[in-house]
């Protein structure tokens, strides 16, 4: 009875195991995509200064996740400072 648990643990086990790599391969191939829809920072600076004429941008960092996107940080011609958010992968600037 001992060995015939072992056995049935044993094959579970391998039947876990060998479906990681797929499991693994699909979460790349997943995250590869998403990386090659992504428009450059440099495009969703320049829509941020299109919307936001005479403004200095201070910082900027994609935000990834399921609707990815940049925050970028801006400081207007008024002094304030705003953080922008424009859609990584149309490249518009959500308001």
């Amino acid at each position: 009875m001992k060995r015939i648990l072992t056995l049935l643990l044993t094959l579970a086990c391998a039947a876990v195991l060998a479906d990681a790599p797929a499991y693994a391969k699909g979460h790349k191939d997943a995250a590869h995509a998403v990386a090659q829809s992504i428009v450059p920072v440099s495009v969703a600076v320049a829509a941020v200064r299109q919307a936001y004429p005479g403004s200095e941008v201070l910082s900027h960092r994609l935000v990834n996740g399921e609707n990815p996107y940049y925050m970028i940080r801006i400081l207007t011609p008024e002094g304030r400072r705003l953080d922008v958010r424009v859609d990584a992968i149309s490249g518009r600037v959500r308001r």
